[in-house]
């Protein structure tokens, strides 16, 4: 009798490990449809990839960040150094490199004080319409820029290798924990179906 009791504990115990370990890996696999005794089977993710992928990019979108929260910040953004050195290398190689280059009659009327006043004169002007060149690029990336597609094609390119190696990196504890879980349930369910045959 105990032994018969030990041999339902054990093998309840297996019977819910197995069943749990065989559900963690059917969360990846089989990667592809694999026809087995007629019926087809696939894991949860690749299956339902799509579906997953407009979930969470719903998600982030709707939930943590969207195309209007980048684009919030932009015209916060602090470009007084940027625009020195784009003037700058605008200016030598426009005007310093070329104009002067190919017509050296110029160098006698464009001199280096004129040079530094047409630096100051174009750094004043892009300033002064900065925030219109903002919000018209701004306009432009929330009307042109989905953020939504964006999110589910990288998610759709992920490779799942990838995908299921850093899941389980990331949750291995977890998953061997479900294992345990399945495995003292089923010797739990295991000794219940001893006690009741004991009965019978």
């Amino acid at each position: 009798m105990l032994l018969k009791a030990s041999l339902m504990i054990v093998i309840g115990a297996l019977i819910g490990w197995i069943t749990n370990y065989f559900a963690i890996k059917m969360l990846f696999r089989p990667l592809k449809e694999t026809n087995i005794l007629g019926f087809k089977i696939q894991g949860l993710i690749p299956k339902r990839r799509m579906e997953i992928a407009e979930n969470i990019a719903d998600t982030i979108q709707d939930e943590l960040i969207s195309m209007k929260d980048i684009t919030a910040n932009i015209g916060d953004i602090e470009l007084g150094e940027e625009i020195d050195l784009i003037v700058n290398r605008i200016v030598e190689d426009k005007l310093e490199k070329e104009v002067l280059a190919k017509i050296p009659m110029a160098s006698l009327f464009i001199t280096d004080s004129m040079i530094v006043k047409i630096k100051g004169h174009i750094k004043d002007a892009i300033e002064e319409n900065k925030d219109e060149f903002f919000t018209i690029v701004i306009k432009k990336m929330e009307d042109s820029v989905d953020m939504r597609n964006i999110i589910i094609e990288k998610i759709e390119k992920f490779e799942l290798d990838r995908l299921e190696k850093i899941v389980y990196k990331i949750a291995n504890n977890e998953l061997k924990h479900i294992e345990f879980v399945g495995a003292i349930l089923g010797a739990i369910i295991g000794g219940i179906q001893f006690a009741i045959s004991m009965y019978i």
